[in-house]
Protein backbone atom coordinates (compact mmCIF):
# COMPACT_ATOMS: atom_id res chain seq x y z
CA UNK A 1 0.00 0.00 0.00
CA UNK A 2 1.34 3.40 -0.91
CA UNK A 3 2.15 5.39 2.25
CA UNK A 4 0.29 8.66 2.69
CA UNK A 5 2.19 11.86 2.24
CA UNK A 6 1.19 13.08 5.72
CA UNK A 7 2.40 9.87 7.38
CA UNK A 8 5.81 10.01 5.70
CA UNK A 9 6.18 13.71 6.37
CA UNK A 10 5.36 13.29 10.07
CA UNK A 11 7.89 10.48 10.55
CA UNK A 12 10.53 12.28 8.56
CA UNK A 13 10.28 15.60 10.33
CA UNK A 14 10.88 13.93 13.68
CA UNK A 15 14.42 13.05 12.65
CA UNK A 16 15.37 15.47 9.90
CA UNK A 17 17.02 18.15 12.03
CA UNK A 18 19.19 15.65 13.86
CA UNK A 19 20.20 13.89 10.65
CA UNK A 20 21.16 16.96 8.63
CA UNK A 21 23.86 18.05 11.03
CA UNK A 22 25.16 14.55 11.54
CA UNK A 23 25.62 14.28 7.79
CA UNK A 24 27.69 17.46 7.81
CA UNK A 25 29.85 15.81 10.42
CA UNK A 26 30.28 12.75 8.18
CA UNK A 27 31.41 14.94 5.30
CA UNK A 28 34.41 16.27 7.17
CA UNK A 29 35.10 13.42 9.61
CA UNK A 30 38.11 12.30 7.58
CA UNK A 31 39.61 15.77 7.88
CA UNK A 32 39.39 15.96 11.68
CA UNK A 33 41.09 13.97 14.36
CA UNK A 34 38.26 12.81 16.60
CA UNK A 35 38.80 11.44 20.11
CA UNK A 36 36.95 8.11 20.44
CA UNK A 37 33.43 8.22 21.79
CA UNK A 38 33.03 7.31 25.44
CA UNK A 39 34.93 10.21 27.00
CA UNK A 40 32.37 12.18 28.99
CA UNK A 41 32.45 15.92 28.40
CA UNK A 42 32.36 18.25 31.41
CA UNK A 43 32.72 21.81 30.16
CA UNK A 44 32.23 23.79 26.96
CA UNK A 45 33.18 27.40 26.26
CA UNK A 46 33.23 29.55 23.12
CA UNK A 47 35.60 32.44 22.45
CA UNK A 48 33.34 33.82 19.71
CA UNK A 49 30.44 32.65 17.54
CA UNK A 50 32.42 29.88 15.82
CA UNK A 51 35.48 29.12 17.98
CA UNK A 52 34.99 26.88 20.98
CA UNK A 53 36.51 24.24 23.21
CA UNK A 54 35.17 21.27 25.15
CA UNK A 55 36.96 19.18 27.78
CA UNK A 56 36.33 15.96 29.67
CA UNK A 57 37.43 12.52 30.79
CA UNK A 58 40.90 11.06 30.12
CA UNK A 59 42.36 14.48 29.37
CA UNK A 60 39.95 15.15 26.50
CA UNK A 61 40.32 18.54 24.84
CA UNK A 62 38.48 19.14 21.57
CA UNK A 63 38.32 22.37 19.63
CA UNK A 64 36.03 23.76 16.92
CA UNK A 65 36.61 26.72 14.63
CA UNK A 66 33.52 26.35 12.44
CA UNK A 67 30.59 26.61 14.83
CA UNK A 68 30.69 22.98 15.90
CA UNK A 69 30.64 21.26 12.51
CA UNK A 70 34.07 19.75 13.27
CA UNK A 71 35.76 19.08 16.61
CA UNK A 72 39.52 18.55 16.47
CA UNK A 73 41.35 16.65 19.18
CA UNK A 74 44.11 18.54 21.02
CA UNK A 75 46.83 16.99 23.15
CA UNK A 76 46.36 17.88 26.81
CA UNK A 77 49.35 15.99 28.19
CA UNK A 78 47.28 14.36 30.93
CA UNK A 79 44.90 11.46 31.41
CA UNK A 80 43.15 13.14 34.33
CA UNK A 81 39.53 14.21 33.93
CA UNK A 82 39.25 17.89 33.02
CA UNK A 83 36.32 19.62 34.68
CA UNK A 84 36.16 23.37 33.99
CA UNK A 85 37.57 26.04 31.72
CA UNK A 86 37.97 29.79 32.09
CA UNK A 87 38.61 31.96 29.04
CA UNK A 88 40.91 34.85 29.86
CA UNK A 89 41.33 36.32 26.37
CA UNK A 90 41.04 35.37 22.71
CA UNK A 91 44.21 33.29 23.15
CA UNK A 92 44.44 32.36 26.86
CA UNK A 93 42.39 29.60 28.51
CA UNK A 94 42.75 27.95 31.92
CA UNK A 95 41.55 24.38 32.59
CA UNK A 96 41.27 22.60 35.95
CA UNK A 97 40.64 18.93 36.71
CA UNK A 98 41.16 15.96 38.96
CA UNK A 99 44.34 15.36 41.01
CA UNK A 100 45.12 19.06 41.14
CA UNK A 101 45.37 19.43 37.36
CA UNK A 102 45.74 22.98 36.07
CA UNK A 103 46.52 23.58 32.38
CA UNK A 104 46.96 26.77 30.41
CA UNK A 105 47.07 27.63 26.72
CA UNK A 106 48.23 30.87 25.18
CA UNK A 107 47.47 29.92 21.57
CA UNK A 108 43.70 29.33 21.73
CA UNK A 109 43.97 25.68 22.68
CA UNK A 110 46.47 24.38 20.12
CA UNK A 111 49.04 23.56 22.80
CA UNK A 112 48.73 23.16 26.57
CA UNK A 113 51.18 23.23 29.45
CA UNK A 114 50.68 22.40 33.15
CA UNK A 115 50.74 24.83 36.06
CA UNK A 116 51.45 23.89 39.69
CA UNK A 117 48.38 23.74 41.91
CA UNK A 118 50.18 22.77 45.11
CA UNK A 119 47.48 20.19 45.90
CA UNK A 120 46.65 16.70 44.67
CA UNK A 121 42.90 17.04 45.27
CA UNK A 122 40.25 17.11 42.55
CA UNK A 123 39.45 20.59 41.21
CA UNK A 124 35.96 21.18 39.82
CA UNK A 125 35.57 24.91 39.26
CA UNK A 126 37.54 27.95 38.13
CA UNK A 127 36.53 31.53 37.46
CA UNK A 128 38.13 34.92 36.87
CA UNK A 129 36.75 38.39 37.43
CA UNK A 130 36.13 38.82 33.72
CA UNK A 131 38.23 38.57 30.60
CA UNK A 132 41.65 40.19 30.93
CA UNK A 133 41.39 39.86 34.72
CA UNK A 134 44.57 38.92 36.54
CA UNK A 135 42.73 37.38 39.50
CA UNK A 136 41.05 33.98 39.50
CA UNK A 137 39.91 31.28 41.91
CA UNK A 138 39.79 27.49 41.57
CA UNK A 139 37.87 25.21 43.95
CA UNK A 140 37.60 21.51 44.67
CA UNK A 141 37.42 18.69 47.18
CA UNK A 142 38.10 18.90 50.91
CA UNK A 143 37.51 22.65 51.12
CA UNK A 144 40.14 23.51 48.49
CA UNK A 145 40.22 27.15 47.40
CA UNK A 146 43.16 28.34 45.28
CA UNK A 147 43.77 31.90 44.10
CA UNK A 148 45.92 33.38 41.35
CA UNK A 149 46.87 37.01 40.76
CA UNK A 150 48.93 36.50 37.59
CA UNK A 151 46.43 35.03 35.11
CA UNK A 152 46.84 31.46 36.29
CA UNK A 153 50.62 31.20 36.24
CA UNK A 154 50.91 30.57 39.98
CA UNK A 155 48.34 29.52 42.59
CA UNK A 156 48.17 29.76 46.39
CA UNK A 157 45.75 28.31 48.93
CA UNK A 158 43.14 30.62 50.50
CA UNK A 159 42.22 30.28 54.18
CA UNK A 160 38.48 30.16 54.84
CA UNK A 161 36.44 31.70 57.62
CA UNK A 162 36.51 29.57 60.77
CA UNK A 163 32.72 29.08 60.53
CA UNK A 164 32.95 27.31 57.15
CA UNK A 165 32.95 23.46 57.30
CA UNK A 166 36.49 22.30 56.51
CA UNK A 167 35.66 18.99 54.82
CA UNK A 168 33.07 20.24 52.33
CA UNK A 169 33.61 19.50 48.65
CA UNK A 170 33.26 22.61 46.50
CA UNK A 171 31.90 22.18 42.98
CA UNK A 172 31.79 25.62 41.34
CA UNK A 173 32.95 29.20 41.64
CA UNK A 174 31.73 32.28 39.77
CA UNK A 175 32.55 35.99 39.74
CA UNK A 176 30.21 38.79 38.71
CA UNK A 177 32.90 41.44 38.97
CA UNK A 178 36.46 41.80 40.13
CA UNK A 179 35.27 41.70 43.75
CA UNK A 180 32.00 39.81 44.13
CA UNK A 181 31.99 36.04 43.81
CA UNK A 182 30.21 32.88 44.96
CA UNK A 183 31.26 29.29 45.66
CA UNK A 184 28.78 26.40 45.90
CA UNK A 185 29.25 22.76 46.85
CA UNK A 186 27.90 19.65 48.45
CA UNK A 187 25.59 19.64 51.48
CA UNK A 188 24.12 23.01 50.56
CA UNK A 189 27.24 25.08 51.17
CA UNK A 190 27.35 28.59 49.68
CA UNK A 191 30.32 30.93 50.24
CA UNK A 192 30.59 34.57 49.26
CA UNK A 193 33.44 37.03 48.70
CA UNK A 194 33.44 40.79 48.26
CA UNK A 195 37.21 41.29 47.95
CA UNK A 196 38.15 39.27 44.89
CA UNK A 197 38.46 35.94 46.68
CA UNK A 198 40.96 36.98 49.34
CA UNK A 199 38.49 35.87 52.01
CA UNK A 200 35.23 33.92 51.96
CA UNK A 201 32.28 33.77 54.35
CA UNK A 202 29.14 31.62 54.55
CA UNK A 203 25.93 32.81 52.93
CA UNK A 204 22.93 33.14 55.26
CA UNK A 205 21.18 30.57 53.06
CA UNK A 206 22.10 27.00 53.93
CA UNK A 207 20.23 23.93 52.64
CA UNK A 208 22.06 20.79 53.82
CA UNK A 209 19.90 18.38 51.78
CA UNK A 210 20.97 19.85 48.42
CA UNK A 211 24.24 19.26 46.58
CA UNK A 212 24.99 22.30 44.45
CA UNK A 213 27.06 21.62 41.34
CA UNK A 214 27.21 24.91 39.41
CA UNK A 215 27.01 28.65 39.98
CA UNK A 216 26.90 31.59 37.61
CA UNK A 217 26.78 35.33 38.20
CA UNK A 218 24.92 37.37 35.59
CA UNK A 219 25.88 40.72 37.11
CA UNK A 220 27.60 42.09 40.20
CA UNK A 221 24.76 41.15 42.56
CA UNK A 222 22.69 38.50 40.76
CA UNK A 223 23.66 34.83 40.85
CA UNK A 224 22.09 31.46 40.10
CA UNK A 225 23.06 28.02 41.34
CA UNK A 226 21.91 24.58 40.19
CA UNK A 227 22.05 21.21 41.87
CA UNK A 228 20.47 17.90 42.78
CA UNK A 229 16.73 17.21 42.54
CA UNK A 230 16.19 19.84 39.86
CA UNK A 231 17.16 22.71 42.16
CA UNK A 232 17.72 26.23 40.84
CA UNK A 233 18.21 29.07 43.32
CA UNK A 234 18.62 32.79 42.66
CA UNK A 235 19.90 35.83 44.54
CA UNK A 236 19.67 39.47 43.52
CA UNK A 237 21.44 40.89 46.59
CA UNK A 238 24.77 39.10 46.44
CA UNK A 239 23.78 36.15 48.56
CA UNK A 240 22.03 37.87 51.48
CA UNK A 241 18.94 35.87 50.53
CA UNK A 242 18.13 33.18 47.98
CA UNK A 243 14.92 32.20 46.20
CA UNK A 244 14.24 28.58 45.22
CA UNK A 245 12.72 28.34 41.74
CA UNK A 246 10.36 25.55 40.68
CA UNK A 247 11.67 23.65 37.65
CA UNK A 248 9.30 20.71 37.43
CA UNK A 249 12.13 18.15 37.22
CA UNK A 250 13.95 15.99 39.75
CA UNK A 251 17.15 15.37 37.78
CA UNK A 252 20.43 16.98 38.76
CA UNK A 253 20.98 20.20 36.81
CA UNK A 254 24.65 20.54 35.88
CA UNK A 255 24.69 23.89 34.10
CA UNK A 256 22.77 27.11 33.59
CA UNK A 257 23.68 29.82 31.08
CA UNK A 258 22.06 33.11 30.06
CA UNK A 259 21.82 34.63 26.59
CA UNK A 260 20.50 37.90 28.03
CA UNK A 261 18.57 39.01 31.10
CA UNK A 262 15.49 37.02 30.03
CA UNK A 263 16.59 33.97 28.05
CA UNK A 264 18.50 31.07 29.62
CA UNK A 265 18.96 27.31 29.34
CA UNK A 266 19.74 24.71 32.00
CA UNK A 267 20.84 21.11 31.34
CA UNK A 268 21.28 18.00 33.44
CA UNK A 269 21.06 14.25 33.81
CA UNK A 270 19.15 11.95 31.44
CA UNK A 271 19.06 14.50 28.63
CA UNK A 272 17.29 17.18 30.67
CA UNK A 273 17.06 20.57 28.95
CA UNK A 274 15.10 23.45 30.49
CA UNK A 275 14.46 26.89 29.03
CA UNK A 276 13.31 30.20 30.51
CA UNK A 277 12.22 33.35 28.70
CA UNK A 278 11.36 35.38 31.79
CA UNK A 279 14.69 35.71 33.54
CA UNK A 280 14.46 32.38 35.35
CA UNK A 281 11.06 32.85 36.99
CA UNK A 282 9.58 29.84 35.15
CA UNK A 283 11.16 26.96 33.23
CA UNK A 284 9.87 24.78 30.39
CA UNK A 285 11.17 21.28 29.69
CA UNK A 286 12.61 20.97 26.17
CA UNK A 287 13.03 17.76 24.15
CA UNK A 288 16.66 16.71 23.70
CA UNK A 289 15.88 13.32 22.13
CA UNK A 290 18.62 11.58 24.16
CA UNK A 291 19.09 9.99 27.58
CA UNK A 292 22.76 11.00 27.98
CA UNK A 293 23.70 13.12 30.97
CA UNK A 294 24.28 16.69 29.82
CA UNK A 295 27.14 18.07 31.89
CA UNK A 296 28.18 21.17 29.99
CA UNK A 297 26.51 24.08 28.22
CA UNK A 298 27.38 27.25 26.37
CA UNK A 299 24.86 29.82 25.17
CA UNK A 300 26.07 31.99 22.29
CA UNK A 301 22.89 34.07 21.96
CA UNK A 302 19.13 33.65 22.24
CA UNK A 303 19.14 31.28 19.25
CA UNK A 304 22.42 29.34 19.26
CA UNK A 305 23.55 27.11 22.13
CA UNK A 306 25.70 24.00 22.60
CA UNK A 307 25.56 21.24 25.19
CA UNK A 308 27.51 18.03 25.76
CA UNK A 309 27.94 15.20 28.17
CA UNK A 310 28.25 11.46 28.64
CA UNK A 311 29.75 9.32 25.85
CA UNK A 312 31.09 12.47 24.18
CA UNK A 313 27.67 13.60 22.95
CA UNK A 314 27.46 17.15 21.57
CA UNK A 315 24.18 18.87 20.70
CA UNK A 316 23.53 22.23 19.08
CA UNK A 317 20.42 24.35 18.72
CA UNK A 318 19.94 27.21 16.28
CA UNK A 319 16.34 28.03 17.19
CA UNK A 320 16.60 28.94 20.85
CA UNK A 321 16.44 25.39 22.18
CA UNK A 322 13.32 24.14 20.42
CA UNK A 323 15.26 21.56 18.41
CA UNK A 324 18.73 20.12 19.04
CA UNK A 325 21.11 18.64 16.45
CA UNK A 326 23.50 15.86 17.44
CA UNK A 327 27.14 16.53 16.59
CA UNK A 328 28.83 13.67 18.44
CA UNK A 329 30.69 10.57 17.29
CA UNK A 330 28.05 7.85 17.84
CA UNK A 331 26.28 8.13 14.51
CA UNK A 332 24.68 4.68 14.60
CA UNK A 333 22.77 5.51 17.76
CA UNK A 334 20.84 8.14 15.83
CA UNK A 335 19.60 5.79 13.13
CA UNK A 336 21.89 6.89 10.30
CA UNK A 337 22.07 4.34 7.50
CA UNK A 338 24.38 4.47 4.52
CA UNK A 339 23.30 1.12 3.09
CA UNK A 340 21.23 2.72 0.32
CA UNK A 341 23.07 3.78 -2.80
CA UNK A 342 22.65 7.53 -3.20
CA UNK A 343 24.36 9.61 -5.83
CA UNK A 344 24.71 13.34 -5.21
CA UNK A 345 26.65 15.64 -7.54
CA UNK A 346 26.94 19.39 -8.01
CA UNK A 347 28.05 20.87 -11.33
CA UNK A 348 29.72 23.23 -11.84
CA UNK A 349 31.42 23.42 -8.49
CA UNK A 350 32.70 26.09 -7.77
CA UNK A 351 29.41 27.73 -8.68
CA UNK A 352 29.08 31.19 -10.24
CA UNK A 353 26.35 31.65 -9.16
CA UNK A 354 24.18 28.72 -10.39
CA UNK A 355 24.80 24.96 -10.37
CA UNK A 356 22.78 21.85 -11.10
CA UNK A 357 22.42 19.41 -8.20
CA UNK A 358 21.75 15.85 -9.37
CA UNK A 359 20.74 12.92 -7.19
CA UNK A 360 19.12 9.48 -7.28
CA UNK A 361 16.26 7.90 -5.34
CA UNK A 362 16.33 4.08 -5.10
CA UNK A 363 12.63 3.61 -4.20
CA UNK A 364 9.55 5.54 -3.10
CA UNK A 365 10.93 7.89 -0.42
CA UNK A 366 10.45 11.12 1.41
CA UNK A 367 13.23 13.41 0.17
CA UNK A 368 14.58 16.61 1.66
CA UNK A 369 17.38 18.77 0.30
CA UNK A 370 18.50 21.83 2.21
CA UNK A 371 21.31 24.36 1.96
CA UNK A 372 23.26 25.64 4.98
CA UNK A 373 26.00 28.17 5.53
CA UNK A 374 29.22 27.28 7.34
CA UNK A 375 27.63 28.18 10.71
CA UNK A 376 24.84 25.66 10.18
CA UNK A 377 22.13 28.24 9.43
CA UNK A 378 19.48 26.92 7.06
CA UNK A 379 19.32 29.11 3.96
CA UNK A 380 17.02 27.26 1.56
CA UNK A 381 14.77 24.21 1.24
CA UNK A 382 15.20 22.97 -2.32
CA UNK A 383 13.27 19.68 -2.04
CA UNK A 384 10.76 18.57 0.60
CA UNK A 385 8.40 15.94 -0.82
CA UNK A 386 7.70 12.28 -1.60
CA UNK A 387 9.48 11.11 -4.76
CA UNK A 388 9.41 7.88 -6.78
CA UNK A 389 12.45 5.87 -7.78
CA UNK A 390 14.53 7.73 -10.36
CA UNK A 391 17.10 10.40 -11.14
CA UNK A 392 16.44 14.05 -10.35
CA UNK A 393 18.06 17.44 -10.97
CA UNK A 394 17.41 20.75 -9.23
CA UNK A 395 18.94 24.20 -9.44
CA UNK A 396 21.19 25.79 -6.83
CA UNK A 397 20.77 29.56 -7.11
CA UNK A 398 23.53 31.49 -5.34
CA UNK A 399 22.54 34.88 -6.75
CA UNK A 400 21.62 36.32 -3.35
CA UNK A 401 24.46 34.65 -1.44
CA UNK A 402 27.97 35.87 -0.76
CA UNK A 403 31.03 34.06 -2.06
CA UNK A 404 32.13 31.26 0.24
CA UNK A 405 31.48 27.66 1.33
CA UNK A 406 28.00 26.19 1.65
CA UNK A 407 26.62 22.72 2.41
CA UNK A 408 23.97 20.86 0.44
CA UNK A 409 22.39 18.10 2.56
CA UNK A 410 20.27 15.37 0.95
CA UNK A 411 18.23 13.16 3.29
CA UNK A 412 16.19 10.20 2.00
CA UNK A 413 13.78 8.26 4.20
CA UNK A 414 11.96 5.07 3.20
CA UNK A 415 11.22 1.64 4.63
CA UNK A 416 14.92 0.74 4.45
CA UNK A 417 15.83 3.53 6.85
CA UNK A 418 17.33 6.98 6.57
CA UNK A 419 20.28 7.92 4.39
CA UNK A 420 22.02 11.29 4.57
CA UNK A 421 24.63 12.72 2.24
CA UNK A 422 26.24 16.15 2.18
CA UNK A 423 28.38 17.95 -0.36
CA UNK A 424 30.25 21.23 -0.21
CA UNK A 425 29.32 23.94 -2.66
CA UNK A 426 31.94 26.61 -3.28
CA UNK A 427 30.33 29.83 -4.47
CA UNK A 428 32.62 32.21 -6.36
CA UNK A 429 31.34 35.48 -7.81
Amino acid sequence: MKPSKDTNRSIFRYSIYTIMFLSMFLLSNSLSQQRPAGNDLWCMEFVDDVTGITIGANGTIRQTSDGGLNWVNRTSGTINTLKKTAILSDEEIIVVGTRGTILKTTDLGSTWSPRTAGVNLDLYGVSFGGRLSEVGVAVGDNGTILRTTDRGETWAAVLMDVNVPKQVNFRSVAFGSGNNGVIVGQNGVILLTSNGGISWFSSPSYTPNVDYVFAIMVDEYTAFATGSNGVIIKTTNMGESWQTIATGVNNTLYRIRFADDQNAISVGTEGTILKTTDGGVSWVNQTSGISNNLNCLFVVDDQISYTGGSDGIILKTTDGGITWFAQGDNLSSFGISNSQEVQLTVFPNPSNPNSIISYTVSELSFVSMRVFDILGKELDIIVDEIQNKGSYSVNFDGTKLSSGMYFCTLIIQNYNGITAKTMKIILVK
